[in-house]
């Protein structure tokens, strides 16, 4: 009834085991994946009760014919029209079962942990939530976050939103759903998304939040987690966003592996380095230096200088906490004008690795153009590229965005609240932005697409450029990978609301965290760290960064899966799980293995176990649903990486392995590899 093929060893019906039934008379079975069965009696219905060997393995059904589901919103079918991808719908026909196998079906899980009772509750939501169905039948849908129709960003991809009629068939009455702000910038991209998407707010002293956006979290908050609530920061990663951590991290790696982590300029961390940066100053004394705070942002605290200093700032400098770099002299310019980019870099998870970056970011350019000479260095809007430091400069010019595309799916703009900017790096208002002129190519602040028509024009190679970057990026995150990991094991999370053993490779992903990388380019095309913003501003100074970033929050909501719940209903089930295992009756969350760190190496995808698979299963959904975002880790030619990590993890070497062997070509529509391998029937080969 579960309609997932056996895969070797009865991998899936272990997966599918059975749950206590929440589904009506009026479940539809092609929604939980009966459309690929073919039901010609009881013994299909049972293969889940005999031995792995003996289980019968039905051929794949050929995938329904797909149609664009109705959702019944005139707005949505707005957004929608064109789309040419389509899923299977409640309002197909589905394969009948005999009446006394219908109970069971209605008893089997979507998938351990989660089932649509979880779901069902009388205060159902007034806002606009929609699911997102899975690309595989048998799979549970997530929340799908559209864009602020404020942004003026092109409409999402509505192809495999789940319309009502789906919704009821898989016994959900959308609850409500509820998110937690606890910080002192309270971004609108991140407020207004959430409640576009039906949720409601409540206070931090509330557990019933499904998002928690505020301070880092302390291990011991995240081993209270239901088992989908989510965080927005990783406990630990401060290790990249403190300049002084950051540079210690780099810079050890860079004594094991001197060529490959040459990505940041020579630095000391002062005041316990002071002795070491003397000595270089004297060796260099035509070096240029930059000195920064060790916890500061928006270009506070900056300051340029020669190696030849007064005493008496050097005694400062000797008595205050920050960090000193030789100053990047000779960098790549833009009609002139020095400019830095700031990349968003998402990370859904360090144990495994899997890294993201958005599609956009910022070029942020200096408003005098760029001459180097002892004599202009404290021009500061020359030399640094900080919007807080060249935004009050008289030439200072917004992007306004001639790349926005239009509404999406919502209605006007007057529909959701007031836009009340908020600045944390300085803000303009919305009425400020309406009175300003600015022609985008002449624009302060660049596009990557800007960015890339540029050095296109001048004979630059922007595709080695970025490849660089991302190579600098996935080399930062494995250098602070070690204290993150085991200060996240620390809140380590087993809980379920399932009452029967789940076998995964790691514990609950409790977070998840969006990181503004700054980078410099020298004049021969080679990229460098500047910093990690763990807190980057989602504020907008301009409509291109009201787009950009709006997009980027809906993209990470997405991206992340959550999955609707009722807050009360996931309690009752999460308490009765642990007094099961109190009493010692079970124990819901095994972290299981088939192989060792070293078999995985050679392993084969029949040799793969039920935590293998959960684990490629989880990661090859999430990546279709990436949105504007691109994985960058882990990807075919991954493996390279290996050699950087200081423990060889192994849900790290599942993935290698699983990409070694295919990747999401395995979940490719070719028919015959479904059937080959046994894995489960995908109805979407197409990421939104």
């Amino acid at each position: 009834g579960t309609g997932l093929q056996l895969a070797p060893q009865g991998v899936w019906k272990k997966i599918l085991r059975p749950v206590a039934p929440h589904y009506d008379d009026k479940t539809n079975l092609r929604v939980l994946g009966a459309s690929a069965v073919e039901s010609t009696g009881p013994q299909d219905i049972q293969a889940d009760s005999r031995p792995a060997g003996e289980a019968k393995v039905s051929a794949p059904a050929k995938v329904p014919e797909l149609r664009q589901p109705k959702t019944g919103r005139e707005n949505l079918k707005r957004a929608a029209k064109g789309s040419n991808e389509k899923r299977p719908s409640s309002q197909d026909a589905s394969p009948k079962l005999p009446e006394t196998k219908v109970e069971e079906c209605r008893a089997r899980s979507i998938i351990p942990g989660w089932f649509g009772g979880l779901a069902s509750s009388r205060n159902e939501t007034e806002g606009e939530m929609t699911l997102l169905a899975s690309v595989f039948a048998g799979r549970p849908p997530v929340i799908f976050f559209d864009y602020d129709p404020r942004c003026n960003a092109a409409p999402r991809d509505y192809s495999r939103l789940l319309d009502k009629a789906e919704v009821q068939s898989m016994g959900i009455s959308l609850p409500q759903m509820f998110f937690c702000l606890e910080t002192t910038n309270e971004y609108n991209a991140v407020v207004n998304t959430l409640k576009f998407a039906g949720f409601e707010r409540v206070n931090a002293d509330s557990p019933k939040f499904a998002i928690y956006w505020g301070a880092h979290p302390a291990p011991e908050m995240l081993r209270g987690f239901n088992p989908f609530q989510r965080a927005n920061h990783f406990p630990g990663s401060w290790q990249l966003g403190r300049k002084d951590l950051l540079g210690k991290n780099i810079y050890r790696m860079k004594r094991q592996f001197p060529k490959d982590y040459n990505i940041m300029p020579s630095g000391f961390t002062l005041p316990e380095e002071s002795a070491a940066w003397n000595q270089a100053r004297e060796k260099n004394p035509n070096f240029l230096w930059i000195r920064k705070p060790i916890n500061e942002s928006c270009g506070k605290g900056i300051r340029l200088f020669g190696s030849s200093i007064p005493p008496g700032v050097e005694r400062k400098f000797a008595q205050r906490a920050g960090i000193v770099q030789r100053y990047m002299d000779r960098p790549l310019l833009i009609n002139g004008f020095k400019f830095d980019l700031r990349l968003y870099v998402v990370v859904t998870s360090f144990d495994p690795l899997k890294v993201y970056i958005n599609s956009e970011g910022l070029v942020r350019l200096a408003t005098q153009k760029y001459q180097c000479s002892p004599d202009s260095l404290a021009e500061r809007t020359m030399h640094l590229t900080n919007y807080s430091v060249n935004k009050h400069a008289a030439c200072y010019k917004q992007n306004l965005d001639s790349g926005a595309k239009g509404q999406g799916r919502g209605n006007k703009a007057e529909d959701l609240e007031g836009e009340g900017e908020e600045a944390d790096d300085g803000d303009v208002g919305d009425d400020q932005e309406d009175q300003e002129e600015a022609n985008v190519g002449e624009s302060s602040k660049w596009s990557l697409r800007q960015l890339e028509e540029y050095l296109a024009a001048q004979g630059v190679d922007y595709g080695l450029l970025m490849s660089r970057i991302e190579d600098i990026i996935i080399k930062t995150l494995i250098a602070a990978e070690p204290q993150i990991v085991n200060t996240w094991h620390q809140g380590a999370n087993f809980s379920t609301a399932s009452p029967t053993p789940i076998q995964q490779v790691t514990p609950n992903q409790t977070c998840f965290e969006i990181y503004g990388f700054d980078v410099m380019v020298d004049d021969e095309l080679q990229p460098w760290l500047l910093e990690v913003n763990i807190f980057p501003s989602f504020s907008s100074s301009s409509p291109y960064d009201k787009r950009v970033k709006t997009q980027l929050i809906a993209d990470v909501f997405t991206l992340i899966g959550l999955m609707p719940y009722d807050h009360d209903v996931v309690e009752k089930a999460c308490k009765g799980e642990q007094t099961r295992r109190l009493q010692g009756s079970t124990r819901s969350l095994v972290i299981g293995r088939s192989h060792t760190v070293s078999s995985i190496k050679s392993a084969s995808f029949k040799s793969f176990g039920e935590a293998e698979w959960r684990l490629i299963l989880e990661t090859h959904e999430e990546n279709m649903r990436r949105g504007h975002l691109t994985r960058i880790f882990p990807r075919e030619g991954s493996g390279f990486y290996s050699q950087f990590f200081s423990t060889p993890r192994y849900s790290n070497l599942v993935l290698e392995r699983w990409i070694q062997l295919g990747g999401e070509q395995w979940f490719s529509p070719d028919d015959e590899v479904i059937e080959r391998d046994g894995l489960p029937l995908p109805v979407s080969f197409r990421a939104v």
